[in-house]
C-alpha cells in the first residue's frame, strides 16, 4: 500500500507542467490588474472602467455601475510630431489614470435661494420653473476628459469611427496623428489621445454626470 502512495504522489509530481515565463509574466499582470481594481473598488473616488473586450465605458463607486456606455469605436494616437517619444499601449492600459477633468469645463451654476418680497393678499407667487438639464448643461458635440499624466479621451459623436474596424488602430498599434495642432505642440498636454466614439445620448449623459477628479481603468484587450 505504501509503494502505491509513494507512486502516486511520484507521478502527480512529475506530471505537473513546470509554467513556462511567458505564463508566469501572464498571470502576474492579470494580478496586478485584478489588485487595481480592487483597490478603485476600495477606494472613495469615482472612476471610469474602459472595457474593450466588452465595448463598454462603466462609470464606478466602490465597485458600483452607476451608468455604462456602449461603446461604437475606439482609435488611439500619439502626436504627429517628430520629439515626441512613441507610447507602447503597455504604457498606459492596465494603469490607473487620475484627476479626470472636462474640457470644455461643465457650467456650474449655484443656486441661492432666496424669500420672495411680501405680496397682496390674493396675489398668486410667480413661479420659476428651473431649467432642464439639457438646458443648464449643453453638451459640445465632441469633448475631452483629460487626465493628469498626459492621457486623454476625446468622446466623439457616431459616424467617425474608423474603416479598419472597431478598435481602428488599437489592434495594428498606436496610430500617429493629431486632431489639434495646438495640442500637439504645447508640450505637456496629451501624450496618448483615445478616441472614443459614443452615441449623442450617451455621449451628453457622460458629459452632465462625470464628476471632478474622476480616475481611469483601460483593461488590456483579451
Amino acid at each position: 500500500m505504501t509503494v502505491h502512495l509513494t507512486a502516486l504522489v511520484l507521478l502527480a509530481a512529475t506530471a505537473a507542467p513546470t509554467p513556462s515565463a511567458d505564463e508566469i509574466r501572464r498571470l502576474s499582470a492579470a494580478n496586478d490588474l485584478l489588485g487595481k481594481q480592487v483597490a478603485l473598488a476600495r477606494g472613495k473616488d469615482f472612476y471610469l472602467l474602459l472595457d474593450p473586450g466588452e465595448r463598454t465605458l462603466q462609470l464606478m463607486l466602490k465597485g458600483a455601475l452607476l451608468q455604462q456606455y456602449r461603446v461604437a469605436g475606439l482609435e488611439v494616437g500619439v502626436p504627429q510630431v517628430l520629439y515626441r517619444t512613441r507610447v507602447q499601449a503597455s504604457d498606459w492600459e492596465g494603469r490607473v489614470w487620475n484627476g479626470g477633468t472636462l474640457d470644455p469645463a461643465r457650467a456650474l451654476d449655484r443656486v441661492e435661494v432666496q424669500a420672495p418680497p411680501p405680496t397682496p393678499e390674493g396675489t398668486e407667487l410667480e413661479v420659476k420653473v428651473p431649467p432642464t438639464p439639457e438646458e443648464k448643461y449643453p453638451v459640445p458635440s465632441r469633448y475631452h476628459i483629460r487626465f493628469s499624466g498626459g492621457l486623454s479621451i476625446e468622446v466623439r459623436p457616431p459616424g467617425t469611427e474608423s474603416r479598419r474596424g472597431f478598435w481602428g488602430r488599437l489592434g495594428t498599434g498606436i496610430g500617429t496623428w493629431w486632431s489639434d495642432a495646438t495640442a500637439a505642440a504645447g508640450g505637456g498636454q496629451d501624450t496618448v489621445r483615445l478616441h472614443v466614439v459614443l452615441s449623442k445620448g450617451d455621449a451628453a449623459s457622460l458629459y452632465r454626470a462625470l464628476p471632478p477628479a474622476t480616475k481611469l481603468l483601460v483593461l488590456p484587450p483579451g
